[in-house]
């Protein structure tokens, strides 16, 4: 069991971006629901979900042109599968 309580603050290794990082590591799956999605948030956490099995990301209201274009791409390529859905 983790016992790790440590708040998210500004203070230094304890931001959102740093304490996501540390808390997402070892995850094998990772489901996020976001009001809104840019490249620039993931590319902070990448190197954390780098092991990660299956990355699922819901994005309700918007996103910008650079994040839906990379989310075309992937979808393209053999690299990595992504599965859409249009609810």
């Amino acid at each position: 069991m983790n016992s790790d309580l440590t708040f998210i603050t500004n203070e230094e290794n304890k931001n959102l971006s740093e304490r996501f990082s540390v808390l997402i590591k070892d995850t094998r799956f990772f489901d996020v629901l976001v009001g809104y999605s840019y490249t620039s948030g993931f590319h902070a956490l990448y190197k954390a979900l780098e092991k990660t099995e299956r990355i699922r990301i819901l994005i309700r209201i918007s996103t910008n042109k650079q994040t839906y274009d990379l989310l075309e791409q992937a979808r393209k390529s053999n690299q990595q599968a992504i599965d859409f859905s249009n609810i």
